[in-house]
């Protein structure tokens, strides 16, 4: 089978607003070309499962952040950043499962924004998805077609 993945960090601190797409600039690696670094936005080359996760970190924020997968405009899961002052440096990790098909699109939406930080190419904030067609990897042996 195919396989679809990405890795895509932040490589400078920056500011994210309110209601914003949260773009991962910095491509690691990018098979079947599915991740937009200039958007944000990933768009499923076919049909099937995808795991995605994201990690960011935010730094001396007035207040927290939370940050959404968000599948074709609409919002699947909501994650909490704790990033107050006087608390710098604090990071969240979220994933999800999605069943995809051809075309749809899935990008990470700053619900609040913040301070993010990051200190190279390495990346404090990390989005990747992972495509299987077999379910062996979300231990069981039968798969389903979704």
């Amino acid at each position: 089978s195919e396989k679809v993945a990405f890795t895509a960090t932040v490589a400078r601190a920056m500011t994210s607003k309110n209601g914003q797409t949260h773009v991962f600039p910095h491509i690691i690696r990018n098979v079947w070309g599915g991740y937009n670094g200039n958007t944000g936005v990933f768009t499923a080359p076919w049909d099937g499962v995808y795991v995605f996760f994201c990690r960011i970190t935010g730094t001396e924020n007035p207040s927290d952040m939370v940050s959404e997968f968000i599948m074709n405009g609409l919002a699947k899961t909501r994650n909490l950043l704790i990033a107050r002052f006087p608390t710098p440096y604090r990071t969240s990790s979220s994933s999800i499962v999605l069943s995809l098909n051809h075309g749809d699109k899935v990008w990470i939406k700053m619900a609040l924004g913040g301070y993010d930080f990051n200190a190279g190419d390495g990346g404090y904030q990390t989005y990747s998805p992972v495509f299987s067609f077999d379910c062996d990897f979300f231990y069981s042996k039968k798969c389903i077609n979704i």
